[in-house]
């Protein structure tokens, strides 16, 4: 696993990102300033069947490309194809990558998000590696998603039908804290999440942070039965609301 050592934000490769034994050892360090990049294209497939509350995904790389924008032709040019998954797409990512540096699938220095038809619906401008320097708050036009909507989750595997409870911070948020500080206050991936109430028809034993990047309008039309689940839960959370906080719910946070 890397982890970033340093950041400058007006000129990213001159990030040093260093790999460690599990005794916290270094293993090496690698200055990106002489590394290239490299773009890849992800599609994630839905597999049958595909019924609510949950179905499962795969995902798979197309392609390698020089630049972004040559990787999304190459997704353009696959969804005139006219191959049955094609149908099954659930999304595609685009993943800026650097070349020379072993990775894992999570580890990129950007990343854009594409819906099944290609059209972009949110991107991350920051490295995913650990770092304290990317994430400075999302704008109003940057959140998909507010308290009480359903959305899907996808986590690699499946995608299943969750509530929103509130989404990452605002920018607002991190300009105060600058100010306040007297020196730049960011966040890093971890804090580019929705919280989101998924299992249990109780807030405080349901409740998880997820990444803003794994959130989806839902894919199908919701049945009855499924929609019946989700109205427990959420019903369930409101209680809790009212038993935390009396006849004034609205001053719980999330």
């Amino acid at each position: 696993m890397w982890r970033v050592l340093g950041f400058c934000k007006e000129e990213v490769r001159s990030m040093i990102i260093g790999r460690y034994y599990a005794d916290g050892s270094p293993v090496e360090e690698v200055n990106l300033r002489d590394k290239g990049r490299m773009f890849e294209l992800e599609a994630c497939i839905i597999k049958h069947p595909r019924r609510y509350p949950e179905y499962n995904v795969d995902y798979c790389s197309l392609a390698f490309c020089e630049t972004k924008e040559s990787a999304e032709e190459m997704m353009k040019g696959f969804l005139k194809e006219d191959g049955d998954w094609i149908k099954d797409i659930f999304c595609f990512y685009i993943y800026e990558r650097v070349l020379g540096v072993r990775f894992e699938r999570s580890e990129y220095m950007a990343c854009w998000l594409y819906n099944e038809t290609g059209q972009e619906i949110d991107k991350r401008l920051f490295p995913s590696y650990y770092s304290e320097d990317g994430f400075e708050g999302r704008s109003a036009d940057e959140v998909r998603f507010k308290f009480g909507d359903i959305a899907e989750l996808y986590d690699g595997d499946t995608v299943s039908l969750v509530h929103v409870l509130a989404p990452p911070r605002e920018r607002e948020f991190y300009v105060r804290r600058s100010e306040e500080d007297g020196a730049p206050y960011r966040g890093d991936i971890s804090d580019d999440t929705y919280i989101i109430l998924k299992d249990y028809p109780h807030y405080f034993g349901g409740h998880m942070h997820v990444d803003a990047l794994s959130l989806f309008k839902p894919h199908f039309e919701i049945p009855k039965s499924a929609k019946k689940r989700l109205d427990n839960i959420w019903e369930g959370y409101q209680e809790d609301r009212r038993e935390c906080y009396g006849d004034n719910p609205d001053d719980c946070q999330i």
